[in-house]
């Protein structure tokens, strides 16, 4: 479940608002500090995944031509020259045939 950005802005203000009442207590500061930044951080890592998402969704038909090719290029298979001794008995194509 996605949090809208709007809430995690407004929290990040009542944080810092929490922080600025607790400038006589170190410890309390920083505790509301650190909630900062992790709202800083879970707003930051939503926006690299919406980026992300873009980019994976932003290939365009010369980028896709790229990477599959031409449609109309067919593929050509160049066909196995005969070696010229097609007998039984010896000198085919296999590895045993002495």
């Amino acid at each position: 479940m996605a949090v809208a950005n709007t809430t995690i802005i407004q929290k990040m203000i009542n944080e810092l608002n929490e922080a600025k009442d607790q400038d006589n207590n170190t410890e309390e500061l920083v505790k509301h500090i650190r909630h900062v930044r992790l709202l800083c951080d879970l707003f930051l890592e939503d926006s690299a995944k919406d980026q992300v998402r873009a980019k994976v969704n932003g290939i365009s038909p010369l980028e896709m031509k790229a990477m599959l090719g031409d449609n109309d290029a067919k593929l050509h298979r160049p066909s196995k020259p005969s070696s010229g001794n097609e007998h039984d008995e010896a000198n085919g194509d296999s590895i045993f045939d002495f």
